[in-house]
């Protein structure tokens, strides 16, 4: 870029706009008639999990590994293409003991 255009001066005045991230938020679907929500699309991530159970990212990786198998332990876990989500949905169930 060519010095003097002006957007050096704009980039540097307001650094902590361009450097703030997108913060997570909870995206909820609208409430049915009777004023129950309808579904929560709220995913969390696998260090999220852990932290929240209190368990390492290896025995949630594990949990997952035995999942295809026989036994069947931990949370529910979805995959979107590479990434693994825990629905929040199924959070709320394997920590209830549902």
């Amino acid at each position: 870029m060519p010095p003097g255009n002006g957007l050096e001066t704009r980039l540097s005045a307001e650094p902590e706009k361009f450097n703030k991230g997108f913060e997570p938020r909870s995206v909820r679907l609208p409430q049915s008639g009777n004023g129950h929500e309808v579904l929560s699309l709220r995913m969390y991530t696998e260090e999220q999990v852990s932290e929240m159970l209190q368990v390492s990212l290896s025995q949630l990786r594990k949990w997952r590994m035995t999942r295809n198998r026989a036994k069947q332990q931990g949370p529910p876990f979805k995959k979107i293409g590479r990434l693994v989500r825990y629905p929040e949905a199924g959070l709320r169930a394997y920590i209830n003991g549902g």
